[in-house]
């Protein structure tokens, strides 16, 4: 059984130090910044970019994240991946997870495929061999003789081809992936289709950060709406969006 428990989670990022800046400089800047609310603690600024964050999901549970940019969609999910630790509230975590937050914070662009496919496996999932994992990315990326290259070689459609590739052999009960998966040109999104759909139904608990509605609406069954670090759960996906179409973007 996986599952993922926030209890009154609130991540306050601090910014600088008041007293070195004029009033209306920290006025001017602090209007700016991304959360929901400033506040300062022993003469430093903060922002909070996430606020009193409560919700419970379970196994089987596929879950679009969306929102305004800024309004804190991917701090969240890596506050569910571990990568941020909130000093308030509480997080219970129960699986393994595989946080595809910003892949290329990961890779290196002077390797090789081959060497970027071991770094993925040293990061994420050393369960599955080694081989295995390279043969079933030479397979379904198509890209033969190109992982021998470094990737910093590579068009854009194929470091697409090489991170599904992986993602979709990584082992894990949860994943976590920022602003949905892209697959690439027509073609190879006929192949990945079918892939992404097996991808999907061998984890426990899925995350998605989108601002793709056809994609949430066919994939996810419940619905985190996020506004300047708040969080609003709509366990029916239908409601989620209608709320999201007709009357989320129009409030201030």
């Amino acid at each position: 059984m996986a599952k993922v428990v926030f209890e009154n989670v609130s991540l306050r990022i601090p910014i600088f130090n008041k007293r070195l800046f004029s009033l209306k400089k920290l006025t001017d800047f602090s209007n700016n910044l991304v959360g929901v609310k400033k506040g300062s603690e022993n003469g430093n600024l903060y922002s909070e970019i996430l606020s009193n964050i409560n919700f419970e999901v379970k196994d089987n549970d596929t879950v679009g994240i969306m929102g305004h940019n800024g309004c804190g969609k991917t701090t969240l999910l890596k506050v569910i991946s571990g990568v941020y630790h909130p000093e308030i509230g509480k997080v219970h975590i129960e699986g393994d997870i595989s946080p595809f937050l910003n892949v290329h914070a990961i890779t290196k662009p002077d390797a090789t495929g081959y060497e970027n496919i071991k770094i993925f496996w040293l990061y994420f999932d050393k369960s599955t061999e080694l081989k295995i994992l390279i043969q079933k990315v030479e397979e379904f990326s198509e890209l033969e003789e190109y992982l021998n290259f470094p990737i910093k070689t590579y068009s854009s459609g194929m470091l697409t081809r090489l991170f599904f590739a992986i993602l979709m052999n990584i082992k894990s009960d949860i994943a976590a992936i920022d602003e949905g998966i892209s697959t690439g040109d027509e073609n190879f999104k006929k192949k990945a289709g079918a892939e992404l759909d097996k991808y999907l139904s061998e984890k426990k608990i899925k995350f998605f950060a989108s601002h793709d509605l056809n994609f949430v609406e066919k994939y996810c069954n419940r619905l985190f709406l996020m506004k300047k670090g708040t969080l609003e759960v709509f366990n029916d996906i239908q409601a989620g969006l209608d709320y999201f179409r007709n009357k989320y973007y129009q409030e201030n």
